[in-house]
């Protein structure tokens, strides 16, 4: 396999069943470093991959994609959810709520 654009060649394999949890959890974190490090160019980009991965762990632990939004949900309306803008400042540290 070569990756695009970057004339590379790869070697991948199948994940072993029990693996694949642990493989994606580290993945996320790899994902979410890219959102971090992205361009306003280039974001909507990065949180697709982000996304794809969360939907990917979410099947891969038993859960369903309707689950895992159900889950959003309910944690929003109790919440609030992060799209209010609502800052948690606690120990001189601000971060979202």
């Amino acid at each position: 396999m070569i990756a695009a654009g970057h004339g590379q060649r790869l070697n991948t394999r199948t994940a072993e069943p029990g693996e694949l949890p642990a493989l994606l959890r580290a993945k996320v974190v790899e994902e979410a470093h890219e959102v971090d490090a992205a361009p306003p160019e280039g974001l909507l980009e990065e949180l697709a991959d982000a996304l794809e991965v969360i939907h990917a762990l979410t099947l891969a632990t038993g859960h369903t994609l309707d689950e895992l939004e159900e889950a959003r949900a309910l944690k929003a309306q109790v919440r609030g959810g992060f799209t209010l803008g609502l800052v948690l400042e606690t120990d001189g540290e601000a971060r979202p709520n």
